[in-house]
C-alpha cells in the first residue's frame, strides 16, 4: 500500500470525537474560537409537500466558510462526491470523515453533518438525490438489457447499523463526478430531468456493477417500496403523540408483526430507535442553541424533563446541562440551504 493510499485509509476511519472537537490543523483560522453550529440543510424536495415528486435533481453546493454541525434533513435518498474539503457526519458520539476523492450515501431521514473547507479552497460537494421508485426502475433496466447482477451477499453490521456509507472514489467514478461538475458549471443539468435521470443511470451502474462493498449493497437496499412507507410514517411519527400501536395499525399490521419487520429494516426495537433519534436531535439543539432543557425535551416528546435527563447521561455520558458546558457552540442566527445547481 502506498503513502497516498495510507493517508485516504486512515482519514476514513471513524473517530470516537464528541461533537464540538475538530482537527487542528483542519480549523478556520478566522474562527477557531466560535465556530457556528447551523441547521435545516435540505434536501431541495423535502419541503415541496404539495408538488408531485420531480426527475432526480444533481446539485453542486460549495461552501467558503465553517458552519458547524447542522441537521442535513433529507426526503430522498443521496449519493455524494467530496470534491474538497472534508464532510463529517455524526452518530451518537462518533465521527467518520470523507475526504477528497471519496463518494457517500445518506439514506433518507435527519443526519448530523459538518462540512469544512480546506486551508485555500472551499468545501465542494456534488449530491444526487434519488427516490426508491426512481432507482428501482434504473436497475430493473441495467439487469434486463445488460445483465448486471442485482443480488446482494454482502453483509457487515456497521454499514447495515449506520444510515450512511463514506467508502472510497475508484477512477472511473472520479472522473464521472469531475465530468458532472463541469456540466453542472456549463448549465447543461438546468431545467433537464431526462440529462439528470441519464447522469442517475450512469451513477447507478458504476456502484452496482462493483464488487460487493458497503456502498453497493446500500443503494441496491433503497429500492424496498415496504421500507419506503415505513420511512416516511416514522418521519411523521418520530415528534407526534401516535401510539406504537396505531403506527402499527398505520402500516396494516399486528403490533408484533409491525415490531419484527421494524428489527429487520432498522435493526433494533421501534421504542429504541425513536427514542435514539429523539436524543440525537435534542443533542443538537442543545449544542447550538442556548434553550431552556426542559422547553428542548417538552419539544422531542420526552414524558419529562428528569426522564430525559437520565435517558441523555446513559447514551452521551454527561448530563444535558453538562454537555452543553463541555461541547456547546454559539448559534447561528442564519440558516443556510442547498440551491439546486
Amino acid at each position: 500500500m502506498s503513502p497516498a493510499e495510507i493517508k485516504r485509509k486512515s482519514a476514513r476511519q471513524t473517530i470516537r470525537r464528541p461533537v464540538g472537537t475538530r482537527t487542528p490543523e483542519r480549523q478556520n483560522p478566522r474562527n477557531t474560537q466560535d465556530p457556528q453550529t447551523q441547521q435545516n440543510l435540505q434536501d431541495p424536495q423535502s419541503d415541496r409537500k404539495h408538488t408531485p415528486a420531480r426527475q432526480p435533481i444533481v446539485v453542486h453546493s460549495v461552501e467558503t466558510q465553517m458552519l458547524g454541525v447542522r441537521s442535513f434533513i433529507t426526503s430522498r435518498y443521496v449519493v455524494g462526491y467530496v470534491v474538497s474539503g472534508y464532510k463529517c457526519i455524526y452518530t451518537g458520539d462518533l465521527r467518520s470523515e470523507a475526504v477528497p476523492g471519496d463518494v457517500f450515501f445518506l439514506s433518507k431521514g435527519t443526519h448530523y453533518i459538518e462540512e469544512l473547507p480546506e486551508s485555500r479552497r472551499p468545501f465542494e460537494q456534488i449530491l444526487f438525490f434519488y427516490t426508491p421508485a426512481q432507482v428501482s426502475r434504473i436497475i430493473a433496466e441495467l439487469s434486463v438489457n445488460y445483465r448486471i447482477e442485482t443480488c446482494v451477499h454482502h453483509t457487515c453490521e456497521e454499514c447495515m447499523l449506520r444510515e450512511y456509507v463514506i467508502a472510497p472514489g475508484w477512477e472511473t467514478l472520479r472522473h464521472f463526478f469531475n465530468a458532472t461538475g463541469k456540466y453542472i458549471r456549463g448549465g447543461l443539468y438546468a431545467d433537464d430531468p431526462t440529462a439528470e435521470l441519464l447522469a442517475l443511470t450512469t451513477l447507478v451502474y458504476q456502484i452496482i456493477s462493483r464488487p460487493e462493498g458497503c456502498l453497493r449493497t446500500r443503494v441496491l437496499g433503497s429500492t424496498d417500496p415496504e421500507k419506503e412507507l415505513l420511512d416516511r410514517q416514522l418521519g411523521d411519527y418520530i415528534f407526534s403523540d401516535l401510539t406504537l400501536e396505531e403506527l402499527a395499525a398505520k402500516s396494516n399490521r399486528s403490533l408484533s408483526s409491525f415490531k419484527k419487520k421494524f428489527k429487520e429494516f432498522y435493526h433494533e426495537p421501534p421504542h429504541r430507535w425513536v427514542v435514539r433519534q429523539r436524543l440525537m436531535h435534542a443533542r443538537l439543539q442543545i449544542i447550538s442553541t442556548d434553550r431552556d432543557i426542559v422547553q428542548i425535551a417538552n419539544e422531542c416528546r420526552f414524558k419529562n424533563a428528569s426522564y430525559f435527563i437520565r435517558l441523555f447521561r446513559d447514551e452521551f455520558g454527561h448530563t444535558p446541562s453538562q454537555y452543553r458546558l463541555k461541547y456547546g457552540n454559539t448559534p447561528s442566527r442564519s440558516k443556510w440551504r442547498i440551491d439546486n445547481g
